[in-house]
């Protein structure tokens, strides 16, 4: 009986310091569908992508404290202005998005998008964004 007992007490000691640790994680959600970090300045640049035919189809970028990982900004490119057109392409009004090529250099995000509404042709861009040591610049968008 008393080693039933102590059985039951190191399962429940167990389950209840495994519930109190899981507040403590950081989870990813399954819409995600490509992440990378890169040391950029003296902080972490972390891009996560998010598949484009879920309820929030975009890129989000982190600026995180190297060492804690605290977010010190976050940016989420959910749209982009097309000059052309002069008018504001919402990632979730599109029929087709696809971001890819994404590359940091020189404290710069670049990456190539193609993207598609339903009554227009394709459209091609390649965008760039400064990466800072506190925030991010502008994005800016061009036709390819």
């Amino acid at each position: 009986m008393k080693k039933l007992i102590t059985s039951i007490y190191l399962i429940f000691t167990f389950f209840c310091t495994e519930a109190l640790s899981n507040d403590d994680k950081t989870y990813v959600s399954f819409d995600v569908i490509e992440m990378n970090v890169e040391r950029v300045n003296d902080n972490l640049f972390r891009w996560i992508k998010f598949h484009p035919d879920s309820e929030f189809p975009c890129l989000r970028l982190d600026i995180l404290e190297a060492g804690s990982n605290a977010l010190i900004k976050q940016k989420n490119i959910c749209n982009v202005y097309d000059e052309a057109l002069k008018v504001t392409h919402d990632f979730k009004k599109l029929s087709f998005l696809d971001i890819y090529n994404l590359k940091v250099n020189s404290q710069t995000l670049t990456f190539d998008l193609e993207l598609s509404l339903l009554s227009q042709d394709v459209v091609n861009m390649n965008c760039s964004i400064k990466i800072e040591s506190t925030d991010f610049s502008p994005l800016d968008c061009q036709r390819l």
